[in-house]
């Protein structure tokens, strides 16, 4: 069973001026560990999508449904900037969705700061987002949301704020964490090295009113980084594929 199933859905979009269908009979499943990237035309509908599986919008018709308990059904979400508070330190950006979520007691805090840890930003727990790189910023945004314990990651153009050198390396700092963490995710990209290097499947959507064009799953060696990925000659040949299918 899948963790995760779109079936049917469609999205229209009402205005004064008339209705847009944004999505139409978009049908995805995604597997428990599996990261899936989604690609296609700017404006065709890669982030409504998100906004459907993070109940930000409800689908005009169709199913979304997670099979797994309710009270372990959060869905963690970044953006493209990291959006941490300048007045507060690490450590306490790190406790802020805790925070709102009502759930900052010991037991969380303590698994927080686990990660921390375990991805080399303790030390820098007592310091702002001022004095760290954008790498780093962008691991302690992640470090943020995983906290929280979500069933499923959204990341949404996630790595598009940062410099090309950087984006490599975070693209393997983030890929490792959530190997570790065995964590769902699902990324929006209009980057297609991006989608090759770090996804086990890609889904490529049309034109507006967006659909399922094409799945591709890729057979990389599962132990290669999202770099080596992409020093390989499958990535080309993968690159040429999805290029045809876009245009």
């Amino acid at each position: 069973m899948s963790l995760l199933s779109l079936k049917d859905v469609c999205l229209t979009y009402f205005s004064a001026d008339g209705e847009t269908q944004a999505l139409n009979n978009i049908n995805i499943d995604i597997n428990d560990g599996e990261f899936v990237s989604i690609v296609g035309p700017s404006g065709c509908g890669k982030t409504t999508i998100l906004h459907l599986i993070s109940n930000l919008l409800s689908p005009t018709k169709g199913e979304i449904k997670l099979n797994i308990p309710a009270d372990k059904s959060f869905i963690g979400y970044m953006f493209q900037k990291d959006n941490l508070l300048e007045w507060r330190t690490i450590a306490n950006n790190v406790y802020l969705g805790l925070e709102l979520q009502g759930k900052k007691n010991k037991e969380n805090m303590e698994y927080a700061d686990s990660l921390l840890k375990k991805y080399n930003l303790w030390e820098f727990r007592n310091k702002h987002p001022r004095e760290l790189s954008g790498g780093m910023r962008q691991r302690v945004a992640l470090i943020r949301t995983l906290a929280l314990k979500p069933s499923i990651l959204l990341l949404d153009e996630a790595f598009s704020a940062l410099d090309y050198q950087t984006r490599l390396s975070v693209c393997d700092d983030v890929y490792d964490i959530i190997k570790k963490e065995k964590l769902t995710t699902i990324l929006v990209t209009h980057d297609l090295s991006e989608a090759i290097s770090l996804s086990d499947r890609i889904i490529i959507l049309s034109h507006r009113p967006a659909e399922v064009k094409h799945v591709i799953t890729l057979s990389f060696d599962k132990e290669n980084t999202p770099l080596q990925k992409r020093q390989s000659p499958l990535a080309k040949k993968y690159f040429d594929i999805i290029w045809e299918d876009l245009k």
